[in-house]
């Protein structure tokens, strides 16, 4: 395994990333990355719990995203314009607010 060539790549592509981590490397904002997960643009196929404390009160799952995953979002989505979504301010309505999520496909 170790003798492969791609294997720093493969690694990279299966790193977890938080949903602030996954906003962080596409350049969005918390708000945006959240509305790519309502929009189903990118799912979580795991998640971790995270304990505050010594209490199982204070746990909170935090789902997790592979790199890969992450990455594949914008050349999935060249319907929306990266660079004006990336300089919305803090405060501001994110513009994919407004979109809805792509009904579901009917049964054959």
């Amino acid at each position: 395994m170790c003798k492969r060539e791609d294997l720093a790549a493969l690694v990279a592509s299966a790193a977890p990333l938080g949903p602030d981590q996954a906003a962080k490397r596409l350049g969005v904002r918390r708000v945006d990355f959240d509305h790519m997960v309502r929009l189903g643009w990118i799912r979580s196929p795991q998640s971790i719990e995270v304990r505050f404390g010594t209490s199982r009160a204070g746990a909170v799952d935090i789902a997790l995203y592979t790199t890969a995953s992450v990455d594949a979002v914008i050349p999935a989505h060249r319907e929306v314009d990266w660079e004006q979504l990336r300089a919305v301010e803090k405060g501001r309505r994110s513009p994919l607010a407004s979109l809805r999520p792509a009904p579901a496909p009917t049964p054959a």
